[in-house]
C-alpha cells in the first residue's frame, strides 16, 4: 500500500528568510560604528602624515630664505577630508592647521576630545594631544 503524505517543495520560507534578515540587520548595526570609527582613524592618520611631511617641506624652505613660507610658495598638501592651512609664518614659527571636512569633523580620539582640528607648529608640538597617538 503507499501512503500519501504531502511532499513540501525544497526552498526557504519567508519566516526562514525574515530570520536569517534580521540576523544580518542585527550584525552590521553593531559592526558599522566600529567601522565609521576606523575609516576617520585611517583619514585623520592621511592628513597627520601630509602636516609631518609639510613641517619637513617648511624646514628646508627656511634653511635657504629669510622666514617660514606663509602658503605662497610651498603649496597646501591637498586631502579630500581636511583642509590643510598654514598661519603665523614668520623668521622663528609657524603652524600647520588640518581642519576636518563633512563627516570626518566627527572624529573623536579614544579619551573623547575632538580631533576636529589638527596642528603641527615648528617646536613640533602636537594638538590635540590625543588624536596624535
Amino acid at each position: 500500500m503507499r501512503k500519501l503524505t504531502k511532499s513540501r517543495p525544497a526552498g526557504f520560507t519567508i519566516i526562514e528568510l525574515m530570520i536569517v534578515t534580521m540576523i544580518i540587520a542585527i550584525l552590521v548595526a553593531l559592526a558599522y560604528p566600529s567601522y565609521i570609527d576606523y575609516v576617520r582613524k585611517a583619514k585623520r592618520g592621511e592628513a597627520q602624515q601630509l602636516l609631518l611631511n609639510w613641517a619637513i617641506n617648511q624646514e628646508i624652505y627656511r634653511s635657504n630664505n629669510p622666514t617660514y613660507d606663509d602658503g605662497t610658495d610651498i603649496d597646501p598638501p591637498e586631502h579630500d577630508d581636511y583642509t590643510l592651512t598654514v598661519t603665523g609664518a614668520t623668521a622663528t614659527a609657524y603652524t600647520l592647521t588640518a581642519d576636518a571636512d563633512g563627516d570626518q569633523a566627527g572624529d573623536k580620539a579614544k579619551d573623547g576630545s575632538s580631533c576636529e582640528i589638527l596642528t603641527l607648529d615648528q617646536n613640533g608640538a602636537k594638538l590635540p594631544a590625543g588624536c596624535w597617538n
